[in-house]
């Protein structure tokens, strides 16, 4: 990493060009994710809105290069619009502040005699984390209204401002964490972090759109969702069919039981598999296919009988804990020269060239973890409660971040398996109890996916940093200030389209608060098969682990495991083995000369996508209507 005097600051240009660029983005995210529920650019690792901005700024550079030299962008100036874009949005995404104001007034609104819900937990709410007055929420699930009267704004501020110190702090203890890890998991192990290839290139220099490749690669990505958009529109118009479903032709048991098995051929899927690793591709793919041989022997078995069989979340769940405490054992060294920093022992790390001091991101993560703790204790939730959520929350993120790291993972699908449900297949709901078990539905917004979580976005920031020679001290508070924005414009941008549509994403809330209704009126003990499939995740993971360390010639990465098993993979697995497949040709036959001059093309595939997925967004935002979605999840 440069030092801070060698890097590039931040200017204040290329903060008002992002901070004009969120309201349009976070709108954009909203009304698709939510109102038309079409696309999901929040549900991608790389989001698609965010290349799509950065395009826009590139294509806008180069007119300037070229007839205002004097005002053209640098690199770090464009890297820093996408970064806001991508911070803001992610806070703003589909599973966190979305899912979250889904449950804030859902109680209060869909309580009834007949749910009991009034008699069952509605005392533990207290009424500065969820809106209680009814009237007020009349227009937020009728529609047809406003949110800008005084009625609608005095029952929301409230928790709303609540709610953005909240996730705030949250966002600050992740960030204090990447400092923490930034210079192991960036510098000393120098992982690949395929998913920021795209926008460096972009930005790295004007010969990246002088390549023809990367123009057939574009007009590929662009021609199909063009076409297939007016198909769309007008149902005459022939269209390219890329979505098939092979698991129909198994009709016979027991191969009837691998269910739907998706054969999609995304172009921007297959470059972005094309960006992995090899070894990694061709664990993600064979993985799927082991989960699909679990269903088949299920179904010999009559295992498949077993509610829940073969606990795709359990499992998963056990893998992210095995790949998270792996993660932090290869790093222990680095953790341990950081304490003595800390502490102010003689050690063998400077922090001179960090984002910031070991010692003052330490205090950081304590006072927003104290900040993150406190609102859940004066929640009414129990201070063991609070940590064990919390505990395990974090041991996910710092999974998620590694795999996307070291992996490059298109998605981080992770579907109602989160702290709440294993502490209550832990402990039981019975321990539990009622308020902190009332807590835990509040807090399911955030974590009922794990598709929007900021830390390993704030992490790729910081080795685009590196790469790209940026002050990361400045970086850092620039990513913070526009995760703050971004839940403020978030916050407005929701609740405006709630009262002007009504009922967003109502299911949301009926998950959380239906779980808390079962959790309350059927206590629950451990549950032992729960706790059996999650023994076998760990297992499975740290026995891929010893094998890969052990064997030269072992090429599956745990990594892959829990990832494979996930909805949004099921999607996603054939462009990866089409990806694994083109590349390992290419690097067998022409070596890593061939792969580089290939990747261009498979960038444009992205771009191409990307941008034409972008344009028909905002084309349906003007006409109010669902468009055509290149992605299917």
């Amino acid at each position: 990493m440069r030092t801070p005097s060698a890097a590039e600051n931040i200017t204040w240009r290329a903060i008002l060009i992002g901070l004009l660029s969120l309201p349009l983005n976070i709108y954009l995210v909203v009304q698709t994710e939510t109102v038309w529920t079409t696309q999901y650019p929040t549900t991608m690792a790389i989001f698609f809105n965010a290349v799509f901005t950065l395009f826009l700024v590139a294509m806008c550079n180069l007119l300037l290069t070229r007839y205002m030299p004097k005002w053209r962008l640098t690199q770090t100036e464009m890297l820093t619009v996408y970064l806001m874009v991508t911070l803001a949005c992610v806070v703003c995404g589909h599973d966190l502040l979305q899912a979250t104001m889904c449950v804030l007034g859902h109680a209060t609104w869909f309580a009834t005699p007949e749910n009991e819900w009034q008699s069952l937990f509605f005392r533990y709410i207290p009424d500065w984390i969820a809106v209680l007055d009814r009237r007020a929420l009349t227009g937020y699930y009728e529609g047809t209204s406003n949110l800008f009267e005084t009625e609608h704004i005095r029952a929301w501020l409230t928790p709303v401002l609540c709610w953005t110190l909240f996730f705030a702090a949250l966002a600050f203890s992740m960030l204090m964490l990447n400092v923490i890890l930034r210079k192991q998991w960036i510098e000393h192990e120098k992982l690949s972090y395929p998913i920021i290839l795209l926008p460096y290139e972009m930005t790295k220099s004007p010969s990246f759109y002088q390549n023809r490749l990367l123009w057939l690669g574009f007009a590929i990505g662009c021609g199909l969702d063009l076409l297939n958009g007016i198909s769309f529109l007008y149902p005459y118009v022939p269209s390219l069919p890329i979505r098939h479903d092979i698991g129909r032709l198994f009709t016979e048991k027991p191969l009837s039981a691998i269910g739907s098995t998706p054969i999609h051929l995304n172009p921007y899927a297959i470059g972005i598999g094309f960006l992995m690793p090899l070894d990694l591709s061709l664990s993600c793919w064979l993985f799927y296919l082991f989960w699909k041989v679990q269903l088949v022997f299920g179904a010999m078995t009559g295992m498949n009988q077993t509610p829940g069989y073969p606990h795709i979340d359990m499992q998963s769940l056990g893998a992210y804990f095995g790949l998270c405490f792996f993660a932090l054992w290869i790093t222990h060294k680095h953790l341990w020269q950081v304490l003595r920093n800390i502490l102010g022992v003689k050690s063998r790390i400077d922090s001179a060239n960090e984002p910031m001091g070991y010692r003052a991101a330490f205090v950081g993560f304590l006072v927003s973890i104290a900040i993150v703790f406190g609102f859940c204790l004066k929640a009414g939730m129990s201070w063991w409660g609070v940590f064990g959520f919390f505990s395990v929350h974090f041991i996910l993120v710092l999974a998620f971040t590694r795999m996307r790291a070291e992996l490059g993972t298109p998605t981080q699908d992770f579907y109602r398996a989160g702290p709440g449900f294993f502490l209550t297949s832990l402990f039981g709901s019975r321990k539990i109890g009622a308020p902190t078990l009332t807590g835990f539905a509040f807090l399911y917004g955030f974590t009922r996916n794990y598709r929007s979580q900021p830390m390993p976005n704030q992490l790729e920031g910081f080795k685009l940093a590196d790469r790209g020679g940026i002050n990361a001290r400045q970086l850092l508070w620039v990513m913070w200030g526009a995760t703050i924005i971004g839940l403020l414009i978030g916050f407005t941008a929701f609740l405006h389209a709630g009262y002007k549509h009504g009922s967003l994403g109502t299911w949301r809330g009926q998950e959380a608060f239906s779980d808390l209704q079962r959790w309350l009126t059927f206590p629950s003990d451990t549950d032992w098969r729960h706790l059996g499939f999650f023994s076998f995740g760990i297992s499975l993971t740290l026995g891929t682990l010893f094998m890969r360390l052990r064997f030269i010639w072992w090429q599956l990465h745990p990594l892959a495991y829990p990832l494979a098993g996930n909805w949004n993979f099921g999607r996603l697995w054939f462009p990866v083995f089409l990806a694994w497949a083109i590349k390992s040709i290419l690097i067998r036959h022409g070596g890593l000369g061939a792969y580089r001059r290939a990747l261009p093309f498979f960038l444009g595939t992205m771009l191409g996508e990307f941008v034409m997925g972008s344009l028909w967004a905002i084309l349906g935002l003007f006409l109010e209507q669902r468009m055509y979605s290149f992605k299917h999840w």
